[in-house]
């Protein structure tokens, strides 16, 4: 975007600026919320970044990738489709509260 638009994109008079750093921490919550396959990971990169802009492309970003993450098909690994703290603990065999 930054390439397309150097200048940032004009929209009824407001120049808005693009700052690429907001995209890497989308894409980072994205991909967060995607591992842990929770939405609370938008909340925590809203509350450390502190941009209110950045709030409604962050949870869009974290709800897609939940759900892609949810509707990929279950392998023959039972711990590739659960969250992340719960397939590590299921592969050292440690105990956890159950599967849902």
């Amino acid at each position: 975007m930054a390439t397309l638009f150097p200048h940032g994109i004009l929209f009824d008079g407001i120049l808005y600026r693009i700052i690429p750093g907001g995209y890497a921490v989308i894409g980072a919550a994205a991909l967060t919320g995607a591992v842990t396959h929770t939405v609370s990971t938008a909340v925590i990169c809203f509350e450390l970044t502190g941009q209110i802009s950045h709030i409604l492309p962050m949870m869009v970003a974290v709800i897609l990738a939940n759900m892609v993450a949810q509707a990929t098909p279950h392998t023959l690994d039972f711990s590739y489709s659960l969250p992340l703290h719960q397939g590590c603990a299921l592969r050292l065999n440690l105990p956890f509260c159950g599967l849902k």
